[in-house]
């Protein structure tokens, strides 16, 4: 069966590397998060927005240069626009974003979760077993996320252990996912 090249070689090495460095990143705001439990201040605000311009910017630098548009590169740009966003706001305005550090972080890991779910499609054009995992994983980080931002908790303790453990969750997760898929077109094309 000829699997259709979706994402090229190049575009690969460019992403992976990103990716890597923001779900390093991401990961450790959630340890971050689970250590601090209740002493959210505006450092912690600060070390976001850095996480943030940190994981944008480079979406938007990639997107510019990449020769071929597709879904997933477009879904990246949107990505990058609304995280770097996000990561200024976080910057400029510490006293806002600190009681809605949850909600922040959820909409980005949701964010996260909807570009997963093509990744995840792309791995299944691979190995389909790997690729199911990572749509369940996808899924998961999206309920996740749906439930911090709309579940009213009130005890800051746990939001910020539930938010840290969400961080880690898809730090791992996309840090695994781009593992599989540059492990997968490699075999693909026979590297």
């Amino acid at each position: 069966m000829k699997v259709p090249q979706l994402i090229t070689e190049s575009y690969l090495s460019k992403w992976k590397t990103n990716s890597f460095l923001s779900a390093m990143l991401w990961a450790a705001m959630g340890l971050v998060l689970i250590v601090i439990r209740d002493q959210v201040h505006y450092s912690t605000c600060y070390l976001l927005g850095l996480i943030l311009l940190i994981q944008g910017i480079p979406h938007l630098f990639l997107f510019i240069i990449e020769e071929e548009k597709h879904i997933f590169s477009i879904s990246s740009l949107i990505n990058g626009i609304l995280i770097s966003f996000l990561g200024i706001w976080a910057l400029t305005l510490p006293q806002e974003v600190e009681q809605d550090i949850p909600n922040v972080i959820a909409f980005v890991t949701l964010l996260h979760g909807i570009k997963d779910i093509a990744l995840s499609k792309r791995i299944r054009y691979l190995e389909k077993r790997s690729g199911n995992i990572a749509m369940g994983i996808s899924i998961f980080t999206i309920f996740c996320s749906l439930l911090i931002l709309f579940l009213p908790l009130e005890e800051t303790g746990i939001v910020s252990i539930w938010s840290g453990s969400l961080l880690i969750l898809d730090g791992i997760s996309d840090f695994w996912m781009w593992s599989v898929l540059t492990t997968k077109s490699n075999e693909h094309r026979g590297i």
